[in-house]
């Protein structure tokens, strides 16, 4: 018996080197034994294996309480990054912090060394790639951010004694990144206030008088206090300012939809600005690669970013709540001029078979052509259109170009399986408009002479050819492929950013936040 607990003994001390000190060939052989490794419950646990390998499994926190002090620091900054301390181990290093995580075993000091090294890789990939995956119903260039090596960065980290504000390091550093992060910052400070409480703003009138008003706007940051009368004609501007920031018209003017946004609890905002925020992260890898189109759906805007810069914004009308333009990424392979608009099925028999049943020379009057299924031009007078249905229509309509084709001009196509695209459109004045959303999925682009000439470059001149020539009916289309196939994300964030970085709040058109920020 006094033989087996020496051998016992020679066993342990060689794998911790004393009573309590771990050793590589410790944490090696916990690692690499697939019944022991798999009992801790880690995130990243390739990344975390694949880290010791690099270390030649050399313990890195169990000997250095300053280290873990500065991961113990880096995790509480979470909030204020967009993101939730509570996803990195925060069971255990709240226990450890507390003293309640004992080291009764060899086992429980691997496990201890193994959690922390996790918990700050898990931290780092949320930084550097966001914490959730933004919704995309097609996702047609098999996207996901993989441009960092996490194990360098953390060891080249930790070697530097770099950890506690590597996040100032390694974070993106664009003006639209830097200011929905500001905006965390701030609701969160507003939210940490003992003082605060949610109020509800019931009166229309703009003046010192409408306590709850002047509340809200301290909250959101556009008053330095709550508690002071605002002359009225600085709290218009202030309430101008506020407007602004939820994409509405900036008259004034407390309206219904402006009251609505302005009772949106605090919290819901800042979901929302985390939600940006980490969607901004998930896209940084591949605007590293070059240019990209990222459409936004709530804010009916276009960005073009050539790597962090932003080089083309343009309004855009996007699809109604029930007919929403869907999610997606592809790339733009063509671009068209003078194109056809071969008018959907759903469209031709719900909204034109009606007009046309009551005069045939609605087709004429409007610019479409009927083409039978062998793909021929047939007259429309001969046709008995009483006979039609939504269930039974063996036709197609197409509309000609020129300046009254609902597509435009120009057309860029990228695959999907939706059937959408980006397009001119004849009905410029709607862009005037806050709110945008008027059409049937597709989406049409104010600046899309302008975005057509940026993807086609050296063949640009086709689109100038198409300017000089204006419009052209019953031309023919011409198809122009895109030399280099811009990816074009398809997104929704009611917290979005413009080109120079101001953050704007816009309508959950679609009702999607809720299923959004749920965890994935």
């Amino acid at each position: 018996m006094a033989k087996r607990l020496m051998i016992w003994f020679f066993i342990f001390c060689l794998v911790t080197g004393s009573y309590g000190q771990i050793t590589p060939a410790a944490i090696e052989h916990i690692i690499n034994s697939p019944s022991q490794f798999s009992r801790i419950p880690l995130s990243y646990p390739e990344e975390t294996r694949e880290f010791y390998k690099c270390q030649l499994y050399s313990p890195v926190w169990t000997d250095d309480r300053a280290l873990i002090t500065d991961l113990f620091q880096l995790l509480e900054q979470s909030p204020d990054l967009g993101l939730q301390e509570k996803d990195y181990q925060h069971d255990f290093i709240r226990g450890y912090r507390a003293g309640n995580f004992y080291l009764a075993s060899l086992y429980d000091s691997v496990e201890a060394e193994l959690k922390f090294t996790d918990a700050a890789i898990h931290f780092l990939h949320d930084i550097l790639y966001g914490n959730r995956i933004p919704s995309i119903g097609y996702n047609g260039l098999n996207y996901s951010p993989a441009c960092f090596d996490i194990s360098s960065v953390l060891q080249l980290a930790i070697g530097k004694r770099q950890l506690a504000y590597l996040h100032l390091i390694i974070e993106p550093r664009t003006p639209e990144y830097a200011a929905i992060k500001e905006k965390i910052a701030l609701y969160n400070r507003m939210l940490s206030d003992t003082s605060f409480r949610e109020v509800k703003i019931t009166s229309s009138k703009v003046s010192s008088a409408n306590k709850p008003l002047l509340n809200k706007l301290y909250r959101l940051g556009f008053l330095d206090r709550a508690d002071q009368p605002v002359p009225d004609s600085l709290l218009k501007i202030k309430v101008k300012e506020a407007q602004r920031l939820f994409n509405l018209l900036p008259d004034g003017v407390l309206r219904s939809t402006f009251l609505e946004a302005l009772n949106e609890p605090l919290t819901a905002r800042l979901e929302e600005l985390c939600y940006a925020l980490n969607t901004l992260r998930w896209l940084s890898c591949i605007k590293e690669t070059g240019k990209i189109i990222v459409v936004n759906i709530p804010s009916a805007t276009l960005l073009v970013y050539d790597e962090d810069k932003a080089v083309l914004e343009s309004r855009i009308i996007v699809g109604k709540r029930s007919t929403p333009t869907p999610l997606l990424c592809s790339r733009v392979n063509e671009v068209i001029l003078y194109p056809y608009w071969m008018v959907p099925h759903s469209i031709a028999t719900k909204e034109l078979l009606p007009s046309i049943k009551r005069n045939v020379g609605y087709l004429d009057a409007n610019s479409y052509q009927v083409i039978n299924r062998q793909g021929r031009v047939v007259d429309p007078y001969s046709i008995d259109w009483s006979t039609l249905s939504r269930s039974y229509f063996p036709y197609i309509i197409r509309q000609s170009t020129g300046c009254d084709n609902a597509l435009g001009l120009i057309k860029l196509n990228f695959y999907n399986p939706y059937s959408v695209y980006l397009h001119d459109t004849p009905t410029k004045p709607l862009f005037a408009m806050n709110k945008r959303y008027f059409s049937h999925g597709c989406m049409r682009v104010e600046k899309a002479i302008e975005l057509g000439r940026y993807i086609l470059k050296d063949n640009a001149v086709a689109i100038d050819t198409l300017t000089e020539k204006g419009c052209l009916y019953n031309q023919s289309p011409v198809t122009v492929p895109a030399i280099e196939k811009l990816p074009v994300f398809v997104l929704y964030n009611t917290a979005w950013i413009d080109s120079a970085g101001r953050v704007s709040f816009s309508e959950d058109v679609y009702r999607k936040n809720r299923e959004l920020f749920q965890r994935n």
